[in-house]
């Protein structure tokens, strides 16, 4: 089974990409309030994604190329109104024998949650990245 996420800038550009083995675990989260009357406008939805990436596989921050690098950019931009960096199409897909189980599409994501480890010992990066979709964009929300 392998997990990918594919992170687009509304505004074009490269895409943040991990496909080979650097997400080890996914979680979909969608929370609502208990009280039935409550449960529509207070929906949550999130993705939490964990990763592990070995440091010899991460080039310098010099270069700024690599995935993490960008996440790490990304999670850390400051909202602003006109900014089209901010919300980014999000895609994460899960495939076990070939077939796709899991397809699920936030069209204005944005970081709720940015965590990332070093283990020297181990010599890998860890992150854990939690993704929400903009409220008033949740009908967008696309799951397969």
């Amino acid at each position: 089974m392998s997990i990918s996420l594919r992170i687009e800038r509304k505004s074009g550009g490269e895409p943040i990409e991990f496909v080979n083995g650097e997400i080890i675990g996914f979680t979909y989260n969608n929370n609502s309030s208990i009280k039935l009357s409550a449960k529509s406008p207070n929906l949550a939805h999130s993705l939490h994604i964990q990763s592990k990436i070995p440091l010899h596989s991460l080039p310098s921050v010099i270069d700024n190329a690599d995935n993490s690098n960008m996440l790490y950019t990304w999670a850390t931009t400051e909202y602003k109104p006109d900014s089209e960096d901010y919300y980014r199409k999000c895609n994460v897909q899960i495939v076990r024998n070939e077939n796709t189980i899991r397809d699920i599409t936030f069209t204005h994501a944005y970081v709720d949650k940015y965590q990332e480890q070093i283990d020297t010992s181990k010599e890998i990066l860890k992150f854990e990245l939690v993704l929400k979709q903009k409220e008033d964009q949740l009908g967008k929300i696309r799951i397969c």
